[in-house]
């Protein structure tokens, strides 16, 4: 089985490519030939020293996107050989991952990829949505409440600005350019700007941009969620009701043997 490693923190040729054993699935677990996967920040940050995402061991396989097809999973499990699935796969302690041929994950953490994309497509949505989803859910957004995404053009503020506008709230969205505005109106947001003067107040705020720092856009009493490493400005965090870190997690299964994921936790 192919690997693409990192054998030490550094730039990107660190990266090689490997040959690997071939997993063995544990109870509960599928073995999953994995078609695509994605590279998202949290790979740069874990090949970079000195940030909070650490290396357990090297040579480490990153990635935490999967999309493939079953190989074989528990007979309990409903999915059967030959089924498209997606799963969110963070880098493991003993140094498996994602960019690998094969991968074994525990079978309720995968979900059915959508038959309306390629798997390469589908690769791209674990990582992203969950983490939008999770932020959202703990904003607890009120039928009422007014609702900022930052970082709105970008994979988690996309999928952000999507599940907002499904689950009927009507999200404003923040970006870095004029440009991006077109296409944010486009997945759904009520409003997008890409002047922070201009956008108004907020009862709540979903920073996916993580160069959040305009307190006058959030209410006095309002709540923050980020998913920025950096530290809450001061000013923001005096005038919110709120204001904290929500880093992606996975839900119970799958949690424990995968409690140490590159340095992410839940804080």
């Amino acid at each position: 089985m192919k690997t693409a490693a990192i054998t030490a923190y550094g730039d990107p040729d660190v990266l090689t490519i490997l040959d690997g054993s071939m997993p063995e699935p544990g109870p509960g677990e599928a073995l999953v030939a994995v078609v695509a996967s994605t590279i998202n920040p949290v790979d740069v940050k874990t090949r970079t020293p000195g940030t909070p995402q650490q290396v357990g061991r090297f040579p480490a396989v990153l990635g935490w996107d999967v999309a493939g097809i079953v190989i074989t999973a528990p007979e309990d499990s409903g999915w059967v050989p030959g089924d498209r699935v997606i799963a969110m796969h963070p880098p493991q302690p003993d140094g498996a991952g994602s960019w690998q041929q094969y991968a074994a994950i525990p079978a309720a953490g995968l979900a059915p990829a959508p038959h309306t994309v390629d798997l390469t497509t589908a690769a791209t949505l674990p990582l992203a949505a969950l983490t939008a989803d999770q932020a959202l859910a703990r904003l607890d957004l009120g039928d009422d409440e007014r609702l900022l995404i930052t970082g709105a053009a970008g994979a988690v503020g996309g999928m952000a600005i999507q599940l907002a506008a499904h689950a009927g709230i009507r999200p404003a969205g923040l970006v870095s350019r004029p440009e991006h505005e077109s296409a944010v109106l486009g997945l759904g947001a009520a409003s997008a700007h890409s002047n922070s003067v201009s956008a108004g107040e907020f009862d709540a705020i979903f920073d996916a941009a993580g160069v959040f720092d305009h307190p006058h856009l959030l209410r006095e009493g309002g709540r923050l969620v980020t998913v920025s490493d950096d530290t809450i400005p001061d000013a923001l965090e005096q005038r919110a009701g709120s204001a904290v870190y929500n880093y992606v997690h996975l839900g119970e299964a799958g949690r424990d043997r995968r409690r140490r994921c590159a340095g992410h936790h839940d804080r």
